[in-house]
């Protein structure tokens, strides 16, 4: 942000990713929210209700909570990131091709990709999961 130059683009962009995280917050926040209204009883068609707002608020605080908690969040994204996008890129798509693709003459070969995909998405994943742990476990330890 700051090799933009000018002072004023700088409040430009700052106000533009400050909008983008507010949108995105409630857009991904909100079905869940739905959810938890279901379950305590809020009724659907009225917008002010106390049970609602009270789910609502809880959310919030519990946002406020972790990011207070966690001063180091980009620790907690890669341990995260290690763990899952591995699972999302390489291990699940290649066990739903193994399951949805038609037995050919090309069978055993989409088969040795399919497993050699999962066996590096497993690798790729303990590998990170790993370092992310080290890289937590040293922070923890040098930040005292």
């Amino acid at each position: 942000m700051q090799s933009t130059g000018s002072s004023g683009i700088n409040a430009e962009y700052g106000l533009l990713v400050a909008i983008q995280a507010i949108m995105s917050a409630t857009i991904l926040g909100n079905p869940v929210a739905d959810m938890v209204e279901g379950i305590v009883g809020a009724p659907i068609n009225k917008l002010l209700h106390w049970k609602r707002l009270t789910v609502r608020l809880c959310f919030v605080l519990l946002s406020v909570a972790i990011c207070e908690a966690i001063p180091r969040f980009d620790l907690i994204m890669s341990l995260i990131g290690g763990t899952t996008i591995n699972a999302a890129v390489f291990i699940l798509p290649s066990i739903f091709h193994f399951k949805l693709a038609k037995k050919d003459k090309w069978w055993n070969l989409k088969v040795t990709f399919d497993f050699l995909s999962i066996l590096f998405g497993v690798g790729a994943g303990v590998v990170c999961t790993y370092a992310s742990l080290a890289h937590i476990i040293d922070e923890y330890y040098n930040s005292s």
